[in-house]
């Protein structure tokens, strides 16, 4: 890791813990995607489309709990969060070898949906500690290496979710899993091409799976280093208040401040992952491939994002760069639009999807970064889950544009589809180039002359050497 952050314990700790669970989330819920999707062994659980309905039950925890998950971020000691949050998915592990095993799409969904609400606990904390546990210099190399070793995670759930789905499909299907109310033409389309395997082990595989990297992430959550609660004054709230009333007060708080247009630009780009990430499993059928490589588009993806803030955090030095961010959003819109009008080429998809990951990760690590230097210590949390749920309505919007475009756009549907995440990223470019990219960089210009009389340096980090190590 750059930057020393290699020998920060506490930052590998959380990279690790991070990656297994980013690892299992991704697993689970591309299974069941999978399985919902066309053809697929509960193809018509949920209709056509059927992806985005599992990404909004995933998704719908951040919108509902993100600023309540928040006050317990700052409350108390974020390490603390990680533990309980931790133990959370081990406990969840073995409900989701229960549904995977039986078969049952109802726990299966009920699974997606605590899986959301483990994630919605952990953003605030995921986020908030970075600036605890490395210098200010640190932080945008601290981000786009935790978005790299994320990433890599991501693309070994979703690659393992492709491969355990062409697995469980046969066993699924060779134990008479199948609703007995299925009719015979839709039976046939669910059974083709696929040699029944009447011996159930893969029906457990994926869980058990689950359950191991759970474990390996609890283990790491108890070797970070212990810290202090930021606003151990804070006080709960669990009325309306304390589930809404934190977004209505971070918005005022922050309104005609740098920061709200920081987290603006940073949902927006998350209606371009609603509607790639959902696609990618459209292509199986489209390109006549395996679940299997479909999957493989979105482990492109993912390294890509996780290149491009990579190379965001060297390029960056020791301070955060939005002009990135601009550059990012220029990279996206061109991407996505020849991403719409390729042929049927299976590489060709997967080397321009490559191209548009790698400007979405200059795009997100320095807004990313942003977020956590403009924010302080004694209300992080509640920003970042203020931010989580806005990031979870773009998120959504974006699912609800991939099942417009997959409805509407025909037998093109899979690429053209990809034509709206560049209307979204060339929708963005102009309040970023007219307004907010120069107000970012006056922003941390500001910082950096306020706190050390010099304008060249970032501010000083309220963590000191002896802190993080």
């Amino acid at each position: 890791m750059a930057d020393g952050l290699g020998k920060n314990k506490g930052f590998v700790s959380l990279n690790i813990l991070q990656a297994f669970g980013a690892a299992n989330d991704n697993l689970f819920k591309q299974i069941i995607m999978l399985g919902v999707a066309t053809g697929g062994v509960w193809s018509l659980e949920l209709g056509t489309g059927g992806q985005a309905t599992i990404s909004l039950l995933f998704s719908l925890p951040f919108i509902l709990f993100g600023g309540f998950s928040g006050q317990f971020s700052d409350k108390f000691s974020k390490r603390s969060v990680v533990i309980f949050v931790k133990l959370w998915e081990v406990m969840l592990a073995l409900a989701c070898i229960a549904a995977l095993a039986t078969g049952n799409f109802r726990v299966s969904l009920f699974c997606v949906i605590m899986l959301g609400v483990q994630s919605t606990l952990f953003s605030p904390v995921k986020l908030g500690i970075i600036p605890e546990l490395v210098q200010y210099k640190q932080i945008t190399n601290a981000n786009g290496t935790l978005g790299m070793v994320s990433n890599i995670a991501i693309i070994l759930g979703i690659a393992l979710a492709g491969v355990f789905s062409d697995k469980y499909k046969p066993a699924f299907l060779g134990n008479n899993m199948l609703s007995p109310g299925v009719g015979e033409k839709d039976r046939a389309l669910i059974e083709k091409g696929v040699e029944l395997v009447s011996d159930g082990t893969w029906l457990f595989i994926p869980g058990i799976t689950i359950l191991v990297l759970a474990l390996v992430g609890l283990y790491c959550a108890f070797q970070l280093p212990k810290l202090p609660p930021k606003n151990p004054d804070l006080k709960l709230s669990f009325s309306l208040r304390g589930f809404f009333g934190v977004y209505v007060e971070q918005f005022s708080a922050n309104l005609g401040k740098p920061l709200l247009a920081v987290t603006g630009a940073f949902s927006a780009f998350f209606i371009i992952a609603g509607i790639a990430l959902l696609n990618i499993s459209e292509y199986a059928q489209y390109l006549g491939v395996s679940d299997t490589l479909a999957s493989a588009q979105g482990a492109f993806l993912s390294i890509a994002i996780g290149l491009g803030g990579v190379f965001v955090g060297l390029q960056s030095k020791d301070r955060v760069r939005p002009r990135f961010v601009l550059v990012g959003g220029i990279g996206m819109a061109i991407g996505f639009t020849v991403l719409g009008f390729l042929p049927k080429n299976y590489w060709l998809v997967v080397a321009m999807l490559s191209m548009s990951g790698f400007f979405a990760g200059l795009y997100m690590i320095p807004l990313q970064s942003l977020l956590q230097i403009l924010t302080n210590d004694e209300n992080r949390g509640r920003f970042i889950g203020f931010s989580s749920m806005l990031t979870m309505v773009g998120f959504v919007t974006g699912n609800y544009l991939f099942k417009l475009g997959s409805t509407n756009f025909g037998e093109h549907a899979a690429p053209r589809t990809y034509l709206l995440c560049a209307a979204v990223s060339a929708v963005m470019l102009i309040p970023l180039w007219l307004r907010w990219v120069p107000w970012f960089q006056r922003t941390i210009d500001e910082l950096s002359t306020a706190e050390t009389g010099n304008p060249s340096a970032g501010p000083v980090s309220s963590v000191s050497e002896t802190e993080v190590l």
